[in-house]
């Protein structure tokens, strides 16, 4: 309670309203977090890797028949409104605006009216721009069809007779899966070697092979 009252005494010694005191803190917060999310992403981030659909918890016949493309579910990386990048902008720009405008037009609590707005929108242009960078980002990575076929695999989901399993493999560094049928319709065990024959819409034709390469 006297924290509070402490607070509040040297709030309105300094002059500062409680909403100015508000603009700035998040003026801060957005800087500090900005700078923060940065140097995480450049020494500690990990951005890039394929990991598999088993993090979605779904196998590569089931996401074939919920007709993703290969490759893309895989990396479970979606870009969210939550984003680092995004939340310090909201930030900065709802603090910022909100200063300038109680600053500038000695606006109080209608500055609300513009900071608010200004925030959410360029929020959601950085959002949008970056939605953008990731999804060709993406799909730059994804090995093309021809990449792919006459490579070897490995199984990594047993592939039943004239039925959908699941292969791996790794291609640019990174690694993939996908759904996969035998091209015989003879079952194929897990942990068996492959090749690719062909790829007709999701799904990879294999036939059995001698070794992974």
């Amino acid at each position: 309670m006297m924290r509070a009252e402490v607070l509040i005494v040297a709030i309105a010694f300094t002059g500062i309203s409680t909403l100015e005191w508000g603009y700035l803190i998040c003026l801060l917060l957005g800087l500090f977090y900005g700078v923060f999310a940065g140097l995480f992403a450049i020494f500690g981030g990990h951005f890039g890797e394929h990991h598999g659909v088993e993090s979605l918890g779904h196998t590569g016949a089931e996401i074939s028949e919920m007709g993703h493309e290969p490759g893309t579910v895989d990396s479970g990386l979606h870009m969210t409104p939550l984003n680092p990048v995004v939340v310090s902008i909201f930030l900065v720009a709802f603090g910022g605006t909100g200063l300038a405008t109680m600053q500038l037009l000695n606006w109080k609590l209608a500055s609300l009216a513009v900071a608010a707005p200004s925030a959410f929108v360029l929020a959601a242009i950085t959002f949008a721009i970056f939605e953008k960078l990731f999804s060709v980002t993406q799909g730059s990575s994804e090995p093309a069809q021809q990449e792919i076929v006459g490579k070897h695999a490995e199984v990594i989901t047993p592939i039943p007779a004239d039925g959908l399993g699941e292969i791996a493999y790794t291609r640019r560094g990174s690694r993939f899966t996908a759904a996969a049928r035998s091209e015989s319709g003879a079952a194929v065990a897990k942990n068996a070697c492959v090749t690719v024959t062909r790829v007709v819409g999701h799904t990879h034709y294999v036939k059995s092979s001698g070794g992974l390469t």
